[in-house]
């Protein structure tokens, strides 16, 4: 059986694997999974049959992957089903919720609304509210230090809405802005990093500010339709069509339970429910590979790009108030090696060529994408349950082809 993902990359996978060693991770639930076929609608198939053993092998409900190999889409892929203890297969079109890499599509959006000069990476949020109370310590966050983490938030912040006034996304973020300004920090901006998905609402917030369009319509306008991603939108899949789209699963026992509805929609500057299907996904990682789409122009200037996968500085990750040290979602990947970009993790690999990675996780689906741009290479895999990262990686783990591309 060949198996895929291009060894010019997969080194770079390795020399993170001995972490995982030291990690006591949560396995996924021992439901009875069920062998899933692989049809015409599965993609490539040589693809879809190690994704298959993966799925077998980590008790997933449905699994969907891509490689792209010298700044192209080498291949797609998805197996199993759309909701347990049923039939209805998933297919390659299908739409995924990726969560938290929806981060790198905010900050792309941002960058180019800078090209665009409607703002600065140092605009601040003074500049954009210049009427609204705030505590003075927030009046200095910019632009930058939201997209990179460096903005003093918590990771989280529950905003309590008020029923009588607009129920929109953008109607949720207008009342969140103004009740975590009136929230004390948890450390001064640009000190230390700190996830924050709050920081990502807030940027939503500013641009939709300054803009007078909500931040769905931005990203469609700017990201979605240049790039031809049908299937992108802020949406759960199986809300909207739970017949042909899958289901997000939670753990129950020793189970899955499917849930039809995930994250609130105003928080989707963060990535709440950005959903798209792998092959949609792919393209825009294309983008982020410095090399020129025959068929999709840039979106986005080469050098607001790169400071898009260049941390601003070197500062150490915080303790969030819990005391506990930043790691993605529960455990996961040990992020505190890495520094923060905008909208991506950026490790150093031992040739010192960077490798960029971002995870989501939402209330019932994993996404992971693992990139080089230098070498214009690059796994994602998705999945519609909520499990740790780790099955996720030990799946890009088994992917390999050769340099040439021919299989293994």
């Amino acid at each position: 059986m060949g198996l895929y993902v291009c060894r010019r990359f997969a080194f770079l996978l390795l020399g993170f694997f001995h972490i995982w060693l030291l990690i006591a991770c949560e396995s996924s639930p021992s439901y009875p999974v069920i062998t899933a076929p692989v049809t015409r609608d599965s993609g490539d198939s040589d693809l879809a049959e190690v994704l298959n053993s993966i799925r077998l092998a980590e008790r997933l409900p449905g699994l969907a992957a891509a490689i792209i190999v010298d700044g192209k889409t080498y291949s797609t892929a998805a197996v199993g089903t759309r909701k347990i203890g049923t039939e209805n297969w998933v297919t390659v079109d299908d739409k995924f919720l990726i969560g938290s890499c929806g981060k790198a599509f905010t900050a792309t959006l941002v960058g180019v609304l800078v090209d665009e000069g409607f703002l600065n990476w140092h605009t601040n949020l003074k500049d954009v509210f210049p009427d609204l109370r705030m505590l003075p310590e927030y009046e200095t966050i910019t632009m930058a230090m939201l997209l990179s983490h460096r903005a003093g938030l918590p990771k989280n912040f529950i905003a309590k809405l008020d029923t009588n006034r607009p129920a929109t996304p953008m109607g949720g973020r207008t009342q969140f802005v103004e009740q975590i300004v009136q929230t004390p920090l948890l450390n001064p901006p640009g000190r230390v990093m700190l996830y924050s998905n709050a920081g990502y609402v807030l940027a939503g917030a500013m641009i939709e500010k300054m803009t007078a369009q909500s931040f769905e319509t931005l990203m469609k306008e700017n990201i979605f339709r240049p790039l031809k991603m049908d299937t992108a939108g802020y949406v759960t899949p199986a809300e909207i069509e739970p017949n042909s789209q899958p289901w997000g699963h939670v753990k129950e026992l020793r189970s899955y339970r499917a849930i039809k509805k995930d994250h609130n929609y105003w928080l989707n500057p963060a990535g709440s429910t950005l959903s798209i299907s792998i092959k949609d996904w792919a393209k825009f990682i294309t983008q982020n590979m410095y090399t020129q789409q025959k068929k999709l122009k840039p979106v986005i200037r080469q050098a607001t790009l790169k400071e898009l996968h260049t941390p601003p500085d070197r500062l150490e990750w915080a303790y969030d108030e819990k005391g506990l040290a930043i790691w993605h979602q529960r455990i996961g990947w040990p992020l505190t090696l890495a520094n923060y970009a905008l909208g991506w993790y950026v490790f150093k690999t031992d040739n010192l060529n960077d490798t960029l990675y971002h995870g989501g996780a939402t209330r019932s689906f994993i996404a992971d994408v693992y990139m080089s741009p230098k070498k214009k290479t690059a796994i994602l895999l998705a999945t519609n349950a909520r499990i740790p990262h780790i099955p996720l990686y030990k799946g890009a783990k088994k992917m390999e082809i050769n340099k040439s591309g021919s299989v293994t």
